[in-house]
């Protein structure tokens, strides 16, 4: 069993790797009870957890708040009354703070011209992590994009990078070139299996430009033997409306539209319902958010 200096560790590792989980702490600790204030559990479904607030019939229930705050990725305050009818003498109370700590997902931005710079700030503490690809040293430089953004000075392994996890990537293509633009979406949307390309397409693609560009582009992709209804799951323009002409305009739109992209790649598989122990017949809660 983890210690509570070690579910930290766990914890990053987890948010690296993109799985997500349910941090449970003890808030406060009141009268006898199993743990104090500053225990820590971490939870995730199909898995063992880390750490102990209590164990017991106790903790039954806390992972079974932790499903639902795991389901429905919000953070949730439990006031927990332990006595006999809990099958725990112990008689004190806790409260309990639930935080979902989702997956961060990849966003690849091919292109390091005016938008994408303003689209990595505006995207400045979001859950993406960023990923500027341009072969142009100049322009994808650390000056240009700070850590914790990372840059990749060649095409052919953003490409590769990028269809290596394709269920929790994003990927914008807006370079300087409409050819580069074109050839980079070739290579994004190859099929698994496809013998230069491994991995598979990523779960968002989208395209900067107007709906001109939309019509060219595309109509080129699916001459070049690409899947129409592949072709057609290619944002073009990306974004949530027209924000204005500007870079940093631009990038807001794209950046609203990625945020709400992301947000259906966080969202968790069915979980199966928990038997809730019997016994805990005094409980409290309150919605964080």
């Amino acid at each position: 069993m983890a210690h509570d200096g070690d579910i930290f560790v766990e914890a990053a590792r987890l948010t690296r790797e993109g799985t997500p989980f349910v941090l449970a702490t003890v808030i406060s600790a009141k009268g006898s009870t199993p743990r104090n204030a500053g225990a820590k559990m971490l939870w995730r479904p199909d898995a063992d957890v880390a750490g102990t607030i209590g164990g017991g019939q106790f903790e039954m229930l806390v992972a079974d708040s932790a499903r639902r705050v795991f389901d429905a990725r919000s953070t949730r305050m439990e006031h927990y009354i332990l006595g006999a009818e809990a099958e725990q003498c112990c008689g004190g109370a806790m409260d309990v703070f639930l935080e979902y700590c989702g997956a961060r997902q990849d966003l690849y931005i091919f292109g390091a011209g005016h938008v994408a710079y303003e689209l990595v700030d505006v995207l400045r503490g979001s859950p993406l992590a960023i990923t500027i690809v341009d072969d142009r040293t100049d322009w994808n430089s650390a000056e240009r994009f700070a850590s914790p953004t990372r840059s990749i000075m060649d095409w052919d392994e953003g490409v590769h990078q990028a269809r290596q996890r394709p269920e929790r990537t994003l990927v914008c293509v807006m370079t300087c070139s409409h050819d580069t633009d074109l050839q980079l979406l070739e290579r994004l949307l190859a099929p698994a299996g496809a013998p230069r390309y491994a991995g598979s397409i990523p779960a968002f693609v989208g395209l900067i430009g107007s709906r001109s560009k939309r019509v060219c582009l595309f109509g080129k992709l699916i001459s070049s033997g690409i899947d129409e209804e592949v072709v057609q799951r290619v944002q073009c323009p990306i974004g949530v409306g027209d924000t204005g002409k500007e870079p940093r305009m631009v990038a807001v739109s794209m950046a609203a539209g990625l945020l709400l992209e992301a947000k259906k790649l966080d969202v968790p598989a069915a979980a199966s319902p928990v038997t809730r122990p019997v016994g805990m017949v005094a409980r409290s809660s309150a919605q964080v958010g």
